[in-house]
């Protein structure tokens, strides 16, 4: 009895053992195992830091390159976020240069790490200090000629530098940089101040608090030298059929030194010698001088350069017509209504001047049209593709009435 049991037993262990060999095989048949390295590199989280003690840095960027060994279903499927790298330091003695082991893990199975590397980092582990130190602005350029830039108020005039105390150690100050090249007003704005040593070097890792600051440079102009705007004299009409569009001048502001008085009295701009547009008919750039006035003097050239931009004028006409009629079958007549149109035509003054009315064509296509009555649009020819019909009066459309011959 007990013979036969055992013999039962392992008839049952063996079959269990088969079925498990045939199911891997099945299962590895139409979902193989591959071994591969996971394309995207995973960042390395630094964890177990306490953040109101301590601070870790200089391993901020590491990342891991992973191999691993899954079914073909779940490469399809694997994400970056499904596998996590990590470093803790949380029974780690705070110092420099510190070598921590890599901790990999899969959290969407089933897998199996092969490897990965680096299998260790490289970091710093420090105090967490704070200090508070100076803030200074350093101005860079010039203003425009004629103008100075006069020292900057800020606020605060003192921050918080916070990080690892070895870093927070070497910081002196907090320095920001505020440009005034060439400008002709007061420059301000809330700038982020960065942390740096007695020499001006950058101090990394190290936060400033708060993050920006609030910075004016006032600008003033010198009281013996002024700003003024460019006045240009045209003189004359151009051409007939042409107008004035645009007048650009450059430099469009003048700086003049001279007198106080002359300066306090003066309109406020210069004028440029008169240009003459008498039957110009192209658009034009000229060098053309200055009108100072007596007692100033400008601190560049006295001269500037006016580009003027010319246009065709455009101008419109009405012309009568009497629309032709095209393609009326033989033995028949039309009746349109009305018979006689307005064009009202547009486009360049020259040639609306010159337009030769008889030339102005106006057609009626009864093509293929049975009798009856019905409504066509005609077609206009023009002499010229810039002519345009604006509008056709009394309106746009003729109605036609066809008939035989023989009809009454």
């Amino acid at each position: 009895m007990s013979n036969r049991l055992g013999q039962n037993l392992s008839l049952v262990i063996l079959s269990l053992v088969l079925a498990f060999f045939f199911w891997a095989v099945a299962t590895e048949t139409s979902d193989p195992t591959e071994e591969r390295a996971y394309a995207t590199a995973i960042p390395i989280e630094i964890l177990g830091v306490p953040q109101d003690r301590m601070a870790a840095y200089g391993a901020e960027n590491a990342k891991v390159r992973v191999v691993l060994r899954a079914p073909s279903s779940l490469w399809e499927i694997l994400q970056p976020e499904d596998i996590h790298a990590y470093v803790d330091l949380s029974a780690t003695e705070p110092g420099k240069d510190i070598v921590v082991p890599v901790i990999v893990e899969v959290l969407r199975g089933p897998s199996q790490i092969v490897e990965y590397s680096p299998d260790r980092i490289t970091l710093n582990l420090e105090t967490l200090a704070e200090k508070d130190v100076p803030v200074l602005v350093v101005i860079d350029g010039s203003p425009a000629l004629g103008f100075v830039a006069r020292p900057s108020t800020y606020v605060p005039q003192t921050v918080t530098v916070r990080g690892p105390e070895s870093l927070v150690e070497e910081v002196t100050r907090a320095q920001l940089r505020i440009s005034v090249k060439e400008q002709r007003q007061n420059v301000t704005g809330d700038l982020p101040a960065q942390p740096v040593d007695q020499a001006g070097n950058l101090i990394n890792y190290v936060e400033v608090i708060p993050k920006s600051v609030s910075v004016s440079v006032p600008i003033e102009q010198l009281g013996n030298i002024r700003d003024m705007a460019v006045r240009v004299i045209l003189l004359d009409e151009p051409a007939d059929g042409y107008r004035v569009s645009r007048v650009t001048v450059d430099p469009p502001i003048i700086t003049v030194i001279g007198r106080q008085d002359v300066l306090q009295n003066s309109a406020g701009y210069l004028e440029t010698d008169p240009i003459s547009l008498s039957g110009t008919d192209a658009s034009f750039t000229a060098t053309v001088m200055l009108q100072i006035p007596e007692g100033l003097s400008v601190l560049m050239t006295p001269e500037v350069l006016v580009d003027v931009t010319l246009e065709a004028q455009e101008s419109k006409l009405t012309v009568p017509v009497e629309p032709q009629i095209l393609g009326l079958a033989p033995g028949y007549n039309a009746e349109l209504q009305p018979n006689r149109l307005r064009l009202v035509l547009i486009g360049p003054y020259e040639l609306i001047q010159q337009l030769d009315i008889a030339s102005v064509r106006m057609f009626a296509d009864l093509t293929e049209l049975p009798p009856g009555r019905h409504t066509v649009t005609p077609t206009v020819t023009l002499p010229d593709p810039l002519i345009r019909i604006e509008s056709i009066l009394p309106q746009p459309t003729l109605s036609v009435m066809i008939r035989r011959e023989f009809e009454p």
